[in-house]
């Protein structure tokens, strides 16, 4: 594979070394740069000091010829980005007519008056590229460096988005000999990092020039395989990390999240599904509802969080609960099988624990969760103890356990249909 085009990205603004604002910008042009098949060599945040942001732009251009600086082109005095820039690659700072134009119409067409600080954000660099804001007030602008390319853009988002896909991105394909690598992504339940090293480590020697990557988004993890367009043996070692996955495999597109996936297969086999949710609050049943279309395939939930909501909606029995308790084998499948019952579906998911941090007992500790899942000729129920991290993420990760547990099953109930 030959060596990529390189790209830096330079963050400026002193709310983001202080912690009060989150560079989302960065994560954005990261993901970005690396589609159209530049490598990213780094990223640098400056403060609000023209001296610190001139140095991170002359270390960015020296590391890579591609560099892409957000935020510091407002109208204020700590709006330094372009005073920086001339001091980095020693260029004299000009009023721009064509950047002074674009902010006059802006002001005009939301029928306000410009005022005169605003003048501020036309003075740029001498040489550059003005670069239009179309949803905003801050032009852009693009110099040419000593060893490529340096793009300024607004730090407001939806701003910089806007103007890297209209602008930026086409004028880098124009500049640069880049080609976007062929990617394909596998989205994965059940297996761990480590375990996926040891089940695809082997992965780059039978197949050269394709590289393997891991990426843990708890609680999923992913496998990823990258290679120049064209590549002959990409299909392949696909077709090889597929039949390795097996049914820990559950989608390869970015886009389909878990709940879509079972939409998908409760829609094939003509099925509908409801939820009885006790400590997850309806997390299960807002991962559903977030898919769209999932009104085919999802006919109900409950929220049975007290023990009375139990025996009262889901027609679990009081003499359960009093030998069993409400964490317990016995009451989960109880849930599930009521929830099935009271809404005339085909599969059933209940969920009882111990989120904490306050709870537990010695026989059932916080994180303590169980789970039953009823359907076609199907009751199973498991019992886990999840590491006691926090009332929200118990609560999340129980969630989607009981997602992909239905998945499993639906996958099993589908191989043996035929």
């Amino acid at each position: 594979m030959s060596d990529p085009l390189h790209a830096y990205i330079v963050s400026q603004g002193e709310e983001l070394l202080t912690g009060q604002t989150l560079d989302s910008n960065s994560h954005f042009l990261c993901g970005q740069l690396t589609d159209l098949g530049l490598r990213v060599r780094g990223a640098i945040t400056a403060g609000d000091r023209v001296e610190a942001i001139a140095s991170a732009l002359r270390l960015a251009a020296d590391e890579a010829a591609v560099v892409v600086c957000t935020g510091g082109l407002g109208p204020t005095s700590d709006d330094l980005t372009a005073d920086a820039a001339g001091l980095a690659f020693d260029l004299p700072i000009v009023l721009h007519d064509e950047a002074l134009t674009q902010i006059e119409t802006r002001y005009r067409d939301a029928g306000r008056p410009m005022p005169e600080s605003n003048r501020r954000q036309a003075m740029l660099p001498k040489g550059c590229t003005v670069l239009e804001n179309p949803v905003g007030t801050a032009p852009g602008f693009a110099v040419t460096t000593p060893g490529g390319r340096l793009y300024c853009l607004p730090g407001v988002p939806f701003e910089m988005k806007r103007m890297w896909t209209q602008q930026v991105a086409t004028d880098l394909a124009a500049r640069f000999s880049i080609s976007p690598p062929e990617r394909r992504l596998f989205r994965v339940l059940g297996k761990g990092e480590s375990q996926l090293q040891d089940l695809l480590g082997d992965l780059p020697t039978l197949h050269p020039g394709i590289e393997l990557g891991f990426r843990a988004r708890m609680p999923e993890n992913q496998v990823k395989l990258v290679a120049p367009q064209g590549h002959p043996g990409m299909d392949e070692a696909a077709a090889l990390v597929r039949a390795r996955l097996g049914r820990d495999l559950f989608a390869e597109d970015e886009g389909l999240e878990l709940a879509g996936a079972i939409g998908q297969l409760l829609l094939d086999r003509g099925e509908r599904v409801a939820f009885a949710e006790s400590c997850t609050g309806g997390w299960v049943s807002h991962l559903c509802v977030s898919e769209p279309g999932s009104s085919r395939w999802l006919e109900r939930s409950w929220v049975t969080y007290s023990n009375q909501a139990k025996q009262d909606e889901l027609g679990v029995r009081a003499e359960t609960l009093q030998a069993h308790g409400a964490v317990s084998e016995e009451t989960a499948v109880e849930m599930a099988r009521g929830a099935r019952e009271a809404a005339g579906v085909d599969w059933a998911v209940a969920i009882t624990g111990i989120a904490g941090p306050t709870g537990g007992s010695p026989d059932r500790p916080v994180g303590t969760v169980v789970f039953s899942i009823v359907g076609p000729e199907v009751e199973h129920t498991r019992r886990l103890r999840l590491p006691s991290s926090g009332r929200t993420p118990t609560r999340r990760f129980s969630s989607f356990i009981a997602l992909d547990m239905l998945r499993r099953q639906l996958l099993r109930a589908g191989a043996a249909q035929g």
